[in-house]
């Protein structure tokens, strides 16, 4: 049966959400099922994108517009995808850690993959919708969505039968960066494979097949970030080799398949938009 594991948990990544604007402001919360919240102006003297990469989680968007206000509950993408490429567009936005237990009536996990739903057609709550979206003031929509969002979280940490099985699932995963074998989670705690994937779908959206591969693609993102230019072509072999890629090819593969770039190209572009200078942490 399961044993103790200690809890890791990933800090899934955006960076093209952050290469769009000269400042990305950021809260990390890691609690209450929550990774972050943050917010941005969509600019249209910055000419790059507005694209979403691949990160288990999802997010609910805010389009604090005066004219036309809009949200949308956003699930991961399986693929590099443009969004909401809105200039000069004001978002409030908040980032559930990957297995969140909020959950959305009528609406499955799955359901929410590569898809995104209007918000009020799911959360029927006008009054918090039209109090973040008038608003400009980053810890004000912060606290408003706390104040709602808290109540629920601990009713639902309470009926999640799962909650155990699912924890330690995800813990398993992310502190060996995606490597484990679902016969492995198997065996560990006591069930066959196929309830491990059949649960695991029911409470991520994904296989942990598919699950496993998007966690080390975000922990190569990390790695990525941290990295410098110079230091790349002879850490490719290493970093492959410590996250459980076959060889250096298949790595830069995976990372193509879920950013249109290659590892080299990315911290290229990390640097001419002097990514760390843009994202302010509150």
């Amino acid at each position: 049966m399961m044993g103790e594991i200690k809890e890791n948990i990933i800090s899934p990544k955006q960076p093209y959400f952050v290469m769009t604007t000269s400042h990305y402001y950021k809260a990390v919360i890691m609690n209450y099922g929550i990774s972050h919240f943050y917010c941005f102006t969509k600019e249209d003297i910055i000419e790059r994108q507005f694209i979403a990469v691949p990160d288990g989680c999802v997010d609910i968007l805010f389009c604090c517009d005066d004219k036309a206000p809009y949200a949308h509950i956003c699930g991961t993408v399986l693929r590099p995808t443009l969004t909401h490429n809105n200039e000069n567009k004001y978002f409030f936005g908040v980032r559930f850690l990957p297995g969140s237990p909020f959950k959305f009536e009528n609406i499955t996990m799955s359901e929410l993959v590569e898809n995104e739903i209007p918000f009020l057609e799911v959360i029927k709550d006008n009054e918090l919708f039209e109090k973040i979206t008038s608003s400009r003031d980053f810890n004000y929509q912060i606290q408003v969505f706390l104040e709602r969002y808290i109540k629920l979280y601990a009713n639902l940490n309470e009926v999640n039968k799962y909650k155990d099985l699912k924890k330690y699932m995800l813990n398993s995963i992310t502190q060996t960066a995606g490597k484990i074998k679902i016969n492995e989670l198997a065996e560990a705690t006591g069930y066959s494979v196929r309830y491990i994937n059949k649960t695991f779908s029911k409470e991520f959206g994904l296989s942990p097949k598919v699950f496993c591969k998007l966690m080390r693609f975000q922990y190569l993102l990390s790695i990525l970030n941290e990295l410098d230019k110079d230091m790349l072509e002879s850490n490719l072999a290493q970093i492959s080799m410590e996250l459980g890629y076959y060889d250096q090819s298949h790595m830069i593969k995976d990372f193509h398949e879920f950013t249109n770039t290659t590892p080299k190209m990315y911290i290229k572009a990390l640097k001419e938009a002097e990514y760390k200078k843009r994202i302010i942490i509150i």
